[in-house]
Formats: C-alpha cells, sequence, structure tokens
C-alpha cells in the first residue's frame, strides 16, 4: 500500500511538473508568499512613513515602484498588503475546510434528519448573492469589532463573512462525494468487520475526499483574494493604516491622472496573484 502511494505521488508530481504554466504559478506563488514574510528584512522600509517630498512620485532610486498620494513607499505596501491578501485568503479556507468538508462529511454520511438540516442551511446562504452578504456582514459588525479588537479584529471579521458564504459550496462537493462513498464495498467491508462511525469517516471516506477538498480550496483562495480587495475598495476590508491591495487601488484611483503607475502595481500584482492561484 506504501508503495502504491508513492507510486501515485511520484506520478502525481510528474503530470505537474509537464504543465509548465502551472509550475511557473506554483512558484510565483512561492516567491510572493516569501517576500511578504520576509519583504521588511530584504527591503526594510516603513510603509506607513510618509515623505511629503515623495508624495505622488513615479518610481525612482529612493522608491522603487514610487509613492503615493501621502508619501508612503508602494513597494513596502505592496509587501505588507500581500500578506494580508494571503492570511485572508489562509483564514477563509481553513475555515471553509473545517466548516464545509466537516458539515459535508457528516450529511453524506448519515443522511436522514441531519442531512436535511444541513442542506437547507446551505440552501439558505446560497439564497443570497454570496458577496453581498460578506458586505453586510463587515458593514453591520466591521466598526464594533475594530474597536474592540482592533486591526486583527477586522481581518478575522473579514475572513469570517468571506468563509460564511464559501463552505456551503465546499460542503455540497464533499457532500456528494461521501453519498457515493459511503455505498462503496470497502466501507461495507469496515462496517463487516466492527468498524465504528468514526474509523470509517477518519480512516476510509475523508482519505478519499481530501483530494477535492485541496483542489476546492484552491480553486477558491482566487476569489477569496478577489472579494477581499472588492471589501476594501467599498472600504469596508482592512482599515488603514494596516494596507492591503484593494485598499491601495481604491487611494490610487482618485490621482489616476497625476500618477497611473500606483494604480497599476497594486492592479498589476492582483491580477498575477489570482491568475497563479487559477492556474
Amino acid at each position: 500500500m506504501t508503495r502504491a502511494r508513492r507510486s501515485a505521488s511520484l506520478s502525481l508530481w510528474a503530470r505537474f511538473a509537464r504543465n509548465r504554466l502551472a509550475l511557473a504559478s506554483f512558484f510565483f506563488i512561492i516567491v510572493l508568499a516569501m517576500f511578504a514574510a520576509v519583504g521588511p528584512l530584504i527591503y526594510p522600509v516603513d510603509g506607513n512613513r510618509q515623505d511629503y517630498a515623495a508624495i505622488n512620485a513615479w518610481p525612482s532610486a529612493a522608491h522603487p515602484l514610487g509613492a503615493d498620494s501621502l508619501g508612503r513607499d508602494t513597494l513596502a505596501r505592496i509587501l505588507r498588503g500581500v500578506r494580508v491578501s494571503l492570511l485572508v485568503a489562509i483564514y477563509v479556507e481553513l475555515l471553509t475546510i473545517v466548516l464545509g468538508a466537516g458539515l459535508g462529511l457528516l450529511a453524506g454520511y448519515y443522511g436522514d434528519w441531519i442531512d436535511q438540516v444541513l442542506s437547507r442551511m446551505a440552501d439558505l446562504l446560497f439564497a443570497f448573492p454570496g458577496l453581498l452578504l460578506a458586505i453586510l456582514v463587515a458593514a453591520v459588525f466591521g466598526q464594533a469589532v475594530t474597536e474592540r479588537f482592533g486591526g486583527i479584529g477586522r481581518l478575522l471579521l473579514v475572513a469570517g463573512s468571506l468563509a460564511l458564504v464559501s463552505w456551503p459550496l465546499m460542503a455540497r462537493y464533499v457532500r456528494s462525494q461521501t453519498l457515493s462513498l459511503r455505498a462503496r464495498d470497502f466501507v461495507e467491508a469496515a462496517r463487516a468487520v466492527g468498524a465504528t462511525d468514526r474509523r470509517i469517516i477518519v480512516r476510509h471516506i475523508l482519505p478519499n475526499v481530501a483530494g477535492l477538498v485541496v483542489v476546492g480550496a484552491t480553486l477558491d483562495v482566487a476569489g477569496v483574494i478577489v472579494n477581499e480587495s472588492v471589501l476594501s475598495l467599498l472600504g469596508l476590508g482592512i482599515q488603514p493604516p494596516d494596507p492591503s491591495i484593494g485598499q491601495m487601488i481604491r487611494q490610487a484611483i482618485d490621482y489616476l491622472e497625476a500618477n497611473w503607475s500606483q494604480v497599476f502595481f497594486p492592479s498589476f500584482v492582483l491580477t498575477a496573484l489570482v491568475l497563479s492561484f487559477s492556474f
């Protein structure tokens, strides 16, 4: 069994390596994540420090990607903004996997009233446009959460509001797969030898839906990053002085004629990040 799994893993990586676009996207994400994580060490510039002599400055030796309307270094703020976007994406996907995959497993395996209740909950959330629901949650609770818990509270609120509209789709994927797996021969054999429901779910069903969960979460990351940027564009996401990519774009749009590069650079990073996760 170990050899079979090792062979399957090698086959997977071989197919992945042959897809040059996917491979390039993977390395781009890794490099960007590393720069975001250790950016202050590589480029030790305070992204909130205002240089009044460089307001709306174009790229130069002092400011490689220019400076915004308050004289803040764009490169330093992009590095911090990417970190925020990736943190929100990680938080959202963790919540989505725990809620969506967990509830989908329960609904698919046990069926009956558990399936009915969880399916109706998912249908209720599907009835609302996802982004509008996230906007509503962020708008209603944003001010109170920010005053009580500060920037980290706002970050978690944005992640929670996006996870609220993301988990039903994950639950539906996992539920349908679990419904198919619970009728398979190896599950029936496990029941015949006296395996408990918990053991069957953990040892037999969960490993078979793990691939689906990973793929679904990876594809969802791109949408999460875009939605976080939209919330920031509307002023409902991460609040100043903490930067985010969407917030940078929103603030730079008013000065588009004076310096279009301040819109271009964060927009380019956002587009490249989303496309990389998609590919």
